[in-house]
């Protein structure tokens, strides 16, 4: 048997339709993969929080855009020149001329088209004179006008000419290979056998094999599967965890070991750096033996897991890039956690599978990372400018949460943090309008059945859940607390004072204040007695002067009193006339304390309003329960006793009126404390 005769492109025409279909076939799927979006990364939003934290997360993002956009760039340059070698290519195709031509006798005899048989043989015999052998002319050409003349003459060679475009009948038709000759030649063969074998045997195997060696290593989460089975043995070897336990666990997963990972760094320093900081936390737990919760590298990420959740500053620039990467792992492997145990709750052991509090210590462990707080911390402490010092106040007018901050009217709620100022205030706002407020509609009913939500023995229940998201602030009404308030603002109001305030002079060119702040407080101004009864204002803690003269017989009065009513308590003066002695004098104020803005000055009307309103503020005031009517004073002095209008009360240290309700409640709020 011959060896087969390959024919290849002489000229290399073919050769470019090859590579101009393979050309596409990887151009056309990698534009549409690598090519830069035109709509951005992210819509930027009008308002943003100007917190410290939220500036540096901008901050670094800002960092990275310069890079983004070379990279996006560089992408859509090499795609331009990719698309002009296409175009390039494609034009040298259109540009080559198709060599093969239809047979037509006519067109070689040179007569027309549907000529007469007499016309063909006139023509023949013209064209045999001046072009056989024999008379000089052509063989070749000869032979062809020959065969032109027998085709449209003989029956048999013009039906095959109709039929298959040549007298002679079907014919085969032979194609060579599309590739240059040159691929095959001595000269270049051998580096082109190399080449195919480099790709085909060496790249291709690598390129695959270092993706299944590094894929096998996770799981479909990007979790390491030696991280998830190290998670399988502690669920099962302690299936009670409590908070602490989980942050060891989570702080022992291998993806902060760099045995494992590349990109953890190790640095000489952490020798000196860490030990001092590890030593402010107590619950680290660094003397555990067990592995590898008691390796360095868990230790480390330990520290940086409660140095995170405790808030806690790092100096050093690198402890704080190691604490970033590994708090950024933490979201990933807390779900992987609460996953493993839900799978061993549903296929695991049931003696082992892990309790319902360790899923739900679990459940808080995200976050716990997300707001850098611990369970026992306020959810408040979430929001930027919160501090441990706003929380009492928080407290006194009953807001826990978030969403009881938010629930306030705009006043109350600008009146609650009144001590931040404008942009601090609009921060807070922002946050928690971005805040979600889920409301979950849960529906059980039995497909298929004519009567879906009556549920028998052994049905099938499917539960719907409808799940509605909204702004824990909403923004809308905010406004219209707004335009509310400033419509207040802008309508004339009627002030109706004490006799004291008509008579004094307004200063109309005063700034107005704000609706959340408070009042200035007046000066004190000295008023006969006769004229100070009936207003409603209240002495909270006037200069207390005795004499040396009356001291024994104050102090007998005072132990009979507490004798009488079984409060212990310390014992003060009762006139402004006399002078202290002793340990009284502690409880003495000179008198210029009042100019100076001392405790020991007269609240006007505007200071009992607030005091009145932010009492009211609360749900239900303790001090209110009983008091249906006036009471008096048990706890009074001898001379107040006698007084008819009033007297000076030692429980609550001050002046107590009987037709003064604001001061029979304080005495009663101040008796509940006492006891």
């Amino acid at each position: 048997m011959g060896r087969a005769q390959f024919e290849y492109d002489e000229v290399g025409n073919t050769f470019y339709y090859v590579l101009v279909s393979f050309y596409a076939l990887v151009l056309i799927p990698a534009t549409f993969f690598f090519w830069p979006s035109s709509k951005l990364d992210k819509i930027e939003r009008k308002e943003h929080c100007y917190c410290e934290g939220c500036t540096d997360k901008r901050i670094k993002a800002e960092a990275k855009r310069p890079w983004r956009r070379t990279k996006k760039f560089l992408t859509f340059l090499a795609l331009a020149l990719a698309w002009i070698l296409f175009f390039i290519i494609v034009r040298k195709v259109t540009q080559i001329e198709v060599e093969h031509t239809e047979y037509d006798p006519y067109a070689i005899l040179g007569i027309d088209q549907g000529a007469a048989s007499s016309v063909v043989k006139k023509k023949y015999r013209e064209l045999s004179k001046t072009m056989h052998p024999d008379k000089g002319g052509d063989p070749v050409q000869f032979d062809r006008i020959a065969k032109a003349y027998q085709a449209l003459t003989d029956d048999e060679s013009r039906e095959n000419w109709e039929k298959y475009g040549n007298p002679d009948g079907p014919t085969a038709t032979t194609f060579g290979i599309a590739l240059p000759k040159w691929i095959v030649s001595k000269e270049y063969g051998v580096w082109v056998l190399a080449f195919y074998g480099f790709v085909l045997m060496v790249l291709l195997p690598s390129a695959v094999g270092f993706w299944w060696y590094n894929s096998i290593k996770y799981s479909i989460d990007q979790v390491l599967l030696d991280t998830t089975e190290m998670y399988y043995y502690f669920f099962h070897k302690t299936p009670k965890m409590e908070i602490n336990r989980i942050l060891m666990v989570l702080g022992g997963s291998f993806e902060f070991w760099r045995q494992y990972n590349k990109e953890i760094v190790e640095r000489e320093s952490d020798d000196t750096e860490l030990p001092p900081l590890i030593k402010q936390f107590k619950n680290l737990s660094e003397n555990k033996k067990e592995r590898p919760l008691c390796l360095p590298y868990s230790l480390k990420a330990r520290f940086f897991i409660h140095a995170h959740l405790s808030r806690f500053a790092i100096d050093s620039s690198n402890l704080r890039s190691d604490c970033a990467y590994v708090i950024s792992k933490c979201v990933m492997l807390a779900n992987e956690m609460l996953a493993i145990a839900q799978h061993l709750c549903f296929y695991g052991n049931p003696a082992r599978c892990p309790s319902l509090d360790t899923i739900e210590n679990l459940a808080k462990l995200l976050p716990m990372i997300v707001q850098a707080l611990w369970p026992k911390n306020s959810p408040l402490l979430q929001l930027p400018h919160i501090t441990e010092q706003n929380l009492h106040y928080f407290r006194r007018n009953r807001i826990i949460t978030c969403a009881d901050l938010a629930n306030l009217n705009e006043i109350k709620r600008r009146q609650v943090l009144q001590s931040l100022s404008d942009a601090e205030y609009n921060d807070i706002v922002f946050v928690l309008q971005s805040m979600p407020r889920l409301n979950i509609e849960p529906r059980f009913e039995v497909q298929g059945e004519d009567d879906a939500q009556k549920v028998t023995v052994g049905s099938v229940v499917t539960l719907k859940i409808v799940l509605t998201r909204s702004p824990l602030l909403d923004s809308n009404k905010r406004e219209e607390e707004i335009r509310e308030v400033g419509e207040e603002e802008a309508e004339p109001v009627e002030v109706v004072g004490d006799e004291e305030e008509t008579n004094e002079e307004k200063d109309n060119n005063a700034p107005k204040r704000k609706i959340w702040e408070k009042p200035k407080k007046k000066q004190n101004r000295t008023k006969p007695t006769k004229n100070r009864q009936g207003q409603k204002t209240k002495l909270i803690k006037k200069p207390v002067i005795k004499s040396e003269e009356n001291n024994k017989e104050k102090l007998e009065e005072q132990k009979k009193n507490r004798k009488e009513n079984n409060d212990d308590m310390e014992t003060i003066g009762d006139s402004e006339n006399e002078e202290p002695s002793g340990s009284e004098k502690g409880y003495v104020k000179d008198e210029n304390e009042k100019e100076n803005g001392s405790d020991f000055e007269v609240m006007d009307e505007s200071d009992n309003e607030d005091w009145t309103n932010e009492n009211m503020a609360k749900k239900n005031p303790f001090w209110q329960v009983g008091v249906k009517r006036p009471i008096q004073c048990t706890v009074l002095t001898s001379r107040a006793k006698n007084s008819s209008g009033g007297g000076y009360c030692l429980l609550i240290r001050s002046f107590v009126s009987w037709s003064c309700q604001q001061c029979i409640a304080q005495h009663s709020l101040m008796s509940r404390r006492w006891k």
